[in-house]
């Protein structure tokens, strides 16, 4: 009897799990408000994180929305054209080569493109032209530093303003954006002193489209969860921000393909970026 009850308890296992997988499954295909956590669902979660030593400061929505793989290649750059906006018509800078690009200068200021279509601007005159620079004339002044230049994206977003002592000047740091998802590493920033604009970096990537379906994506709180496992910070861990876009290193290559990922920010500015298709962190 104990035997035969065994099997019977076998096999019903199987059987649950069969349809846990199918169910599993099922959800992958299905958008995903069709499979959101409830409300309760959602505050149980968070007081569990709560109970950890987690402080949640962000606004965690109950789950994502679905995503395809996006392309995105290096830009294509007309050099004549540059040259003109930061310099000038009819001005002349000397040449000079770098390892992997191009130098050229005029008086303080130098601008570096490089082979695979990225750009740096150096500004060296140190006198104080903004003896009482803040945050939002930095903000102002860099903002019209890259329209005047030509070298801001249509969907280009303020992303993070830090303040460095020593100069007294400000880092702004901006990210491009493609269909209401950020692309990390497709970026600007700029150094704005009260000597003026120091510096200018410009590493624009340039989005495709979307290749195949739009895929679900996992809850929010899951890339949380996986973040809190791979943090190794002391508690308490602060969420301060959490958004939903596309990441990606840099290629040597034409062009290539991006998975959509979670980016997760702790209080002291780590970012974690978390794969949104398979929950594994991404380096």
């Amino acid at each position: 009897m104990q035997w035969k009850r065994a099997i019977t308890i076998l096999i019903i296992s199987f059987l649950m799990l069969n349809i846990v997988l199918v169910v599993n499954l099922w959800f992958r295909g299905q958008p995903n408000h069709q499979f959101s956590l409830s409300a309760s669902q959602k505050d149980q979660i968070i007081q569990s994180l709560r109970d950890k030593g987690v402080i949640l400061e962000a606004d965690i929505p109950n789950e994502g929305k679905s995503q395809p793989i996006l392309e995105i290649g290096l830009p294509k750059l007309n050099e004549n054209k540059i040259l003109q906006n930061f310099f000038g018509k009819g001005n002349k800078p000397s040449l000079s080569q770098t390892p992997d690009g191009r130098k050229f200068t005029l008086d303080e200021e130098q601008l570096i493109i490089t082979d695979n279509g990225f750009i740096t601007y150096f500004n060296n005159d140190d006198r104080v032209i903004w003896p009482n620079l803040t945050k939002e004339q930095a903000e102002r002044e860099a903002l019209s530093f890259m329209k005047t230049h030509k070298c801001m994206p249509e969907n280009a977003v303020l992303n993070r303003v830090t303040y460095d002592d020593k100069s007294k000047g400000y880092l702004l740091e901006y990210v491009d954006y493609y269909d209401g998802f950020f692309i990390q590493n497709s970026y600007a920033t700029v150094f704005v002193t009260p000597a003026g604009i120091k510096s200018y970096y410009q590493c624009w990537l340039e989005p495709l489209g979307y290749v195949g379906k739009r895929q679900s994506v996992i809850s929010p709180l899951t890339a949380i969860m996986r973040v809190i496992s791979e943090a190794n910070a002391e508690y308490p861990i602060v969420i301060t921000r959490i958004e939903q876009g596309y990441y990606s290193k840099l290629y040597d290559a034409d062009r290539w393909q991006l998975a959509p990922v979670w980016k997760i920010q702790l209080g002291n500015e780590d970012t974690y970026y978390v794969n949104a298709y398979t929950g594994e962190m991404e380096q």
